[in-house]
């Protein structure tokens, strides 16, 4: 699995050369196709080839472009499915609605005690009034928990009057950030054979990744650590900020009792949600935040 991820925001030139992403803006960088996570392209002024977003599917490269206000629009993702990808699709369409609803628990409740964590992290109070909400998650959410411990983690995250509709420096990182991790899970459910569009929780109809959807929940809490630590409410998101932000697919989480770099945490939740739903695994694998800092590589 690569590592690295890439922030673009001048003008460049993109190639590859022997299995090397060549990144050309008068001076050329060589960096192996295989270390790359992620290239998040945050400059209209960008020279690419089809052959290269091909040597991007090739190594599962996740490519981001960015719209006229500089914030994640789109995602390049690997087609390329996974060995036995109708096994694992028709094991995602037989899913009973017992199995959906015991899913949704196990993730509902480890995003509270994440929020939970981030609070007491911040030496916020009230962090443990939003973890003793967890214990009342009951199959499904049923009572909608969920936006209960939301509406309450947020207020005393960024203060009473905050609101995620707002307009400002906070809700901006935070939507970033979010953005990132959506199109990695994306990308990984891709990769092991899941069709993105058919959700856990989430079902819209004009979604075309419900279930990247209701993956993220647990992961989104390190986002607003970053944000908490780092950002202010009058902050104009730039350059630097969102590059950091990115990053944070390097950032450490523990799951499974270990350590692991965020976008390899990703991979190991869609892996086990094959053995969760196939009836091999009585828990999905989801992480749980620590303090910010970024993976060890061997």
């Amino acid at each position: 699995m690569g590592y690295r991820v890439i922030f673009l925001a001048n003008p460049v030139k993109l190639s590859s050369k022997n299995e090397q992403l060549l990144i050309d803006n008068g001076e050329v960088t060589k960096i192996p196709l295989e270390d790359i996570e992620c290239i998040v392209a945050d400059t209209p002024q960008l020279n690419i080839t089809a052959r290269l977003l091909a040597k991007f599917a090739e190594y599962a490269i996740s490519f981001y472009v960015t719209d006229k206000g500089h914030h994640p629009s789109g995602v390049f993702l690997p087609v390329s499915r996974h060995s036995r990808h109708m096994s694992v699709l028709q094991s995602q369409i037989d899913m009973t609605l017992p199995t959906k609803k015991k899913l949704w628990k196990q993730i509902v409740r480890q995003k509270i005690e994440n929020q939970a964590t981030v609070l007491k992290l911040c030496d916020i109070e009230g962090w443990h009034e939003i973890d003793c909400i967890k214990n009342s998650v009951k199959s499904g959410d049923s009572e909608n928990m969920e936006a209960v411990a939301a509406s309450k983690y947020f207020r005393l995250m960024f203060g009473k009057t905050f609101a995620r509709a707002q307009e400002n420096g906070i809700n901006a990182a935070l939507n970033y950030g979010y953005a990132i991790l959506r199109g990695t899970i994306e990308k990984y459910l891709v990769a092991y054979g899941y069709e993105p569009a058919l959700g856990i929780f989430h079902k819209s109809s004009l979604n075309s990744f419900n279930l990247a959807d209701d993956l993220i929940e647990a992961y989104r809490p390190l986002i607003d650590l970053y944000v908490k630590e780092f950002v202010s409410e009058d902050e104009e998101l730039k350059t630097a900020r969102k590059a950091q932000l990115v990053n944070l697919l390097n950032a450490n989480v523990i799951i499974d009792n270990r350590l692991f770099a965020c976008a390899r945490a990703i991979e190991l939740t869609v892996s086990s949600l094959t053995g969760f739903i196939q009836g091999n695994k009585n828990e999905l694998l989801l992480p749980a935040i620590m303090d910010l800092e970024q993976h060890r590589y061997e």
